[in-house]
């Protein structure tokens, strides 16, 4: 690993002491001085988030919240003000976690209205067929076409409908002010607006957008995407008895959100950019 984000969660009442709080939650994953079986997880942490739209949405009504966190100075003492509403933490009721999801159905939903109201004034679309005739079923086809087929996928991007709707999205990203969420070109295949309904389309986009990939929970599960969840004091799986916090199977890319939403409102989340 060299450099992640993750959110440390902690109890409301470790606000006074914060950074003393998330050392002692962190030492037993850190470099050469906690588990003699894991060595990789970090070498130093930071508070970060909240500046470039990279935190946690705060909640309306919530903005003065004396517990809500602020990132730390950059490491020549630059201080960075968060954007207004967003934080680098604070106690999960006072947090939109869902806002990522809001952000991405409703340009998702924008996104397949710029195509039907383009539509009309375009030449008709021909989707990108596999070697057979057949469209791609799925948005791993998609893919895969693109790859295997080059030449075919850039006659088949350069259709005049196709461009006005990049052109579109483009403005579109251009102007949101939400969680960055430029996947919207490339995670979305070409052409799905014509493919299935604005519900569909919402759904498909929606379901892919997650805010926390890597979590170290309130019981001391340090959860990384990718990886084995691993517990503070324990063996390496699977001889840990202790049961994993949630899922980390494929299908399962919202966990780690659905893990926070679940907690306490009291409970203070924290994002951190971890280096190891």
């Amino acid at each position: 690993m060299s450099a992640m984000r993750m959110v440390v969660c902690l109890p409301g009442a470790a606000r006074d002491g914060l950074r003393e709080a998330i050392d002692e939650v962190m030492a037993p994953f850190e470099q050469c001085r906690g588990s003699h079986w894991r060595f990789d997880n970090w070498d130093s942490w930071a508070i970060r988030g909240g500046t470039d739209r990279d935190g946690f949405r705060v909640l309306p009504g919530h903005a003065d919240d004396p517990r809500l966190v602020a990132e730390d100075p950059l490491s020549d003492g630059t201080v960075r003000p968060a954007e207004p509403g967003w934080c680098a933490g604070g106690p999960r009721g006072a947090l939109d976690l869902a806002a990522i999801r809001t952000d991405a159905g409703e340009l998702a939903g924008a996104s397949w209205d710029a195509w039907h109201r383009l539509a009309p004034s375009h030449p008709l679309f021909t989707p990108f067929l596999q070697p057979s005739g057949a469209p791609w079923p799925d948005l791993d086809a998609y893919r895969d076409g693109r790859r295997a087929h080059a030449q075919a996928w850039e006659a088949f991007a350069a259709q005049p409908l196709l461009a006005a709707h990049r052109d579109a999205v483009l403005d579109l990203l251009a102007a949101h002010r939400g969680y960055p969420v430029d996947g919207l070109l490339s995670t979305v295949p070409y052409g799905a607006p014509a493919l299935c309904t604005r519900e569909e389309y919402v759904a498909r986009w929606t379901s892919d957008a997650c805010l926390v990939r890597n979590v170290l929970t309130l019981d001391g599960w340090w959860c990384e995407s990718g990886d084995d969840p691993v517990h503070a004091g324990c063996e390496p799986p699977p001889d840990c008895p202790h049961p994993r916090p949630f899922p980390q199977a494929p299908g399962a890319r919202d966990a780690a959100d659905r893990y926070l939403e679940a907690l306490p409102g009291d409970t203070l989340l924290v994002w951190l950019r971890v280096h190891g």
